[in-house]
């Protein structure tokens, strides 16, 4: 399969998954006297959850793109489930990075050679 295929099962299964997303957010409200309403509450917040629905999908495009560039996605089916799962293998990823605590600084820094404590430091 080439690397475009792959990027575009990959676009349509992270786009199938943020669709159910959204679908499963929308949910008829008291202030709307029972019409289904988008998942914003004021029209200042669509920008922001367009935003991370468009992330969420250039991730699965890209995740898929990767994986079918590694020989990983071999089938439309697969690049489509790596599409699907991005935002959760992006997010396994990161859980696999350590952080063991803030480390001191080394002694020389922020002291001049004189001695003096530089607060621009």
């Amino acid at each position: 399969m080439s690397l475009w295929m792959a990027a575009m099962w990959g676009f349509v299964g992270s786009a199938v998954a943020e669709a159910l997303n959204l679908s499963g957010m929308m949910r008829p409200t008291s202030e709307s006297e029972g019409r289904w309403q988008w998942p914003w509450r004021d029209r200042r917040d669509r920008p922001i959850v367009v935003f991370a629905v468009l992330l969420r999908t250039v991730a699965g495009t890209g995740l898929a793109a990767a994986a079918g560039a590694g020989g990983l996605a071999t089938t439309a089916f697969a690049s489509f489930t790596f599409g699907v799962a991005a935002p959760l293998v992006i997010a396994k990823m990161f859980d696999q990075i350590r952080v063991t605590g803030q480390g001191q600084p080394p002694e020389n820094v922020g002291s001049r050679p004189d001695g003096e404590h530089d607060d621009a430091a």
